[in-house]
């Protein structure tokens, strides 16, 4: 089995009040998620998920809403081979004019959090969802 890792970002701005998430769909596997990608060369994590972040939509983060990131991990089949992946995501404020990366990324969408659950598309990123709406709640109190 091939170990892989990727970052990512998970965007947030409040709108109106409301804590709205930009998911992005994804031009190979047609899914709804969160932007990310793999690190280049020596770059940290947090270097990683803030270029690919900036390389796939064009936003900047302008805050940390946590210490430490979310984490995701699944298994899938590619070209023949089991890879088993981890995703760690910060939570972060964003800003910015949208520009997607047409090489990767076909269309984007800002939804309230509270219901991004119902807009992405594998489970893990669902509970990724939970975790940051149980993390916002844990900072308005």
């Amino acid at each position: 089995m091939i170990k892989d890792e990727s970052f990512g970002i998970i965007p947030l701005q409040k709108i109106g009040g409301v804590w709205q998430v930009l998911l992005i769909k994804q031009r190979y596997g047609r899914h709804w998620s969160f932007p990310k990608g793999h690190p280049e060369g020596n770059e940290t994590p947090e270097e990683s998920a803030l270029r690919e972040f900036f390389e796939e939509t064009g936003l900047t983060v302008t805050r940390y809403l946590s210490d430490s990131p979310l984490s995701e991990s699944y298994e899938f089949r590619s070209r023949g081979s089991k890879i088993s992946k981890t995703v760690q995501y910060f939570v972060a404020e964003v800003e910015g004019k949208i520009s997607l990366d047409p090489k990767e990324i076909v269309a984007c969408k800002w939804v309230p959090l509270t219901e991004a659950c119902d807009h992405v598309t594998f489970p893990q990123a669902k509970e990724l969802c939970d975790q940051a709406i149980l993390l916002l709640e844990g900072q308005d109190s």
